[in-house]
């Protein structure tokens, strides 16, 4: 038979722990925000066993007990996930359509050049290659190596899916094209359009195409 006192132990250590879940709780949940339910869920209960924990070495210290000799093993620890930050994802969009050329009026999805497009409606920069200009072009050698990375674009890009990769520091370059690294199997496309010398590798400006 529980006796009086006995129940109002036990009824004190379970509002103690439950005062102290949600206090620990408030505080592992600003670490936890953005970081998936899977890991919101897990700093919950790690939250009400660490209250219930604490609350039974309170309830001790009021009933006069020195906790002096404590298995490891039962003391509550949070989760390493419970803290982890959410690291911010570089995006990425998967791809699987034909490219027309760009032509007059409206531009949704189409090859604009050598290393811009557009895909439903959106704008994009091929951000690791240097190519060859074909609307302000400095000479008919650069429009002809122009025209020809082009038609090769419109090709690859035609060819099967491949991703879009974003750049982790850069979103859009400054005429607002979003920056892009395109993928197929592994590889750059826009290393592919260099090992066929329609391409240079982008070193941070442009270089000019017509000898001097």
């Amino acid at each position: 038979m529980v006796s009086f006192e006995d129940a109002r132990r036990k009824e004190r250590r379970r509002f103690v722990g439950l005062v102290l879940s949600a206090s620990v709780a408030a505080f592992v949940g600003v670490f936890a925000i953005g970081a998936g339910w899977g890991q919101i869920s897990a700093a919950s209960q790690w939250a009400l066993n660490a209250g219930l924990s604490v609350a039974s070495t309170l309830e001790a210290s009021i009933a006069g007990t020195v906790v002096d000799d404590v298995d490891p093993a039962e003391v509550v620890t949070a989760p390493e996930e419970v803290f982890a930050v959410a690291k911010p994802q570089r995006k990425q969009q998967r791809v699987n359509q034909a490219f027309p050329l760009c032509k007059g009026g409206k531009r949704v999805t189409c090859v604009v050049d050598g290393d811009t497009f557009w895909l439903e409606g959106q704008k994009v920069r091929i951000a690791d290659i240097d190519m060859p200009e074909i609307g302000s072009l400095q000479c008919a050698k650069e429009l002809a190596l122009g025209e020809k990375a082009k038609h090769r674009l419109q090709s690859l890009l035609s060819a099967g899916p491949f991703e879009m990769h974003a750049l982790s520091d850069r979103d859009t370059d400054q005429y607002g094209r979003s920056l892009r690294i395109l993928i197929r199997n592994g590889q750059s496309l826009g290393d592919r359009l260099v090992a066929e010398g329609l391409a240079r590798t982008w070193e941070g400006q442009r270089k000019p195409w017509c000898g001097t």
